[in-house]
């Protein structure tokens, strides 16, 4: 009678086992695709916020794959000459997580800035080593960034855009890498 009883327990645990074992493989595969990215990539970008000329600024970017492929980490940090001081200081750093949901089939693309400012944006894989991620402003429009990255040549290009109405869009940020890691 034990045996009895203890084999549709052994089956129920099985099945249980197998079943949350299924969203990791679909996760993983999923985020494969971001497997280029890991490294430090490193080299210039501008940003241009109103009128005057764009900030430029050099670009540190470290990406790791983070549980074992399920999440990865993004840090940016670019700096450039403070004109005053004639020192180099931060002018931005930016931190994220980038996942896929298996339950709702999108990518999550958690983004943090260090004034406090944090996103829960959108993203999407437009193509082969092509990405494209944003979010809404509230009461203001849309920003969106375009990703492409080169493998051969070991390059990132990002384009920064905002649009006040969603369909006219205009180029406010570039950011220029080589993996050097």
């Amino acid at each position: 009678m034990k045996n009895l009883m203890f084999l549709p327990m052994l089956i129920v645990c099985s099945i249980i086992q197998n079943a949350d074992a299924q969203p990791e493989l679909g996760n993983k595969e999923k985020m494969k695709v971001f497997a280029g990215w890991v490294g430090r990539w490193q080299g210039e970008g501008w940003m241009q916020m109103g009128p005057g000329e764009p900030k430029k600024s050099t670009v540190d970017e470290k990406i790791e794959a983070k549980l074992d492929g399920m999440v990865y980490l993004v840090e940016g940090v670019g700096k450039a000459i403070n004109p005053q001081t004639k020192q180099e200081a931060v002018v931005h750093h930016a931190l994220a997580l980038l996942s896929y949901d298996q339950g709702s089939g999108q990518y999550k693309f958690r983004t943090h800035l260090k004034d406090g400012r944090s996103s829960d944006a959108w993203f999407t894989v437009t193509g082969e080593n092509t990405f494209q991620w944003g979010f809404d402003i509230p009461n203001r429009g849309k920003t969106r960034y375009s990703i492409k990255l080169d493998p051969d040549n070991k390059t990132w290009n990002e384009i920064g855009e905002f649009s006040a109405d969603g369909n006219t869009w205009n180029k406010f940020f570039e950011m220029n890498l080589k993996k050097t890691e």
